[in-house]
């Protein structure tokens, strides 16, 4: 089974500012729902918030200590290895770790691929992407992408796996 990280970030690893990601860019994110598509995903609690509701089509898992918080939409643990619990139980070839910035600087260790788009701009933020280096992980793809009218800014889809 593979434990993988999917994550826009920016140039300095800003992947969201109050709680929102800082870019519109409609192109990421129709990449994001087709990886993930039919999976199971695993996010904290202020990410399903910023959703609103569960992604569709997609076995949900929500990590949170709130113990009032009870979507229907979704399953609800509180940690992330009880997550990996419930979500193996599935037996998946893939399990999608969608953030937010600390589920995913808890779990930088444990995965073993990371969907990463650099988007090509420096953006203020408040939440970060643990910083990594390409150096550690093979390059498996890479597409570059030119920003557009809908996209304004240029952007690389990356597939890193650990070395």
């Amino acid at each position: 089974m593979i434990i993988s990280h999917i994550v826009a970030v920016s140039r300095n690893f800003v992947i969201g500012r109050n709680n929102k990601l800082p870019w519109k860019m409609p192109e990421d994110s129709n990449y994001f729902h087709k990886v993930t598509d039919g999976h199971i995903v695993i996010m904290g609690r202020k990410n399903y918030e910023a959703n609103g509701k569960a992604l569709k089509n997609r076995t949900n898992i929500v990590i949170t200590r709130t113990e009032a918080f009870k979507p229907k939409d979704a399953l609800v643990t509180d940690s992330i290895s009880n997550a990996l619990s419930i979500a193996r139980s599935y037996l998946p070839e893939e399990i999608f770790i969608v953030g937010g910035g600390e589920i995913y600087k808890q779990t930088i260790e444990l995965v073993n691929r990371i969907y990463i788009t650099v988007i090509g701009t420096e953006i203020t933020g408040d939440t970060y992407y643990p910083w990594i280096s390409f150096s550690d992980y093979h390059i498996i793809s890479s597409i570059k992408k030119i920003g557009d009218e809908e996209n304004p800014f240029d952007h690389t889809y990356y597939i890193l796996e650990k070395k």
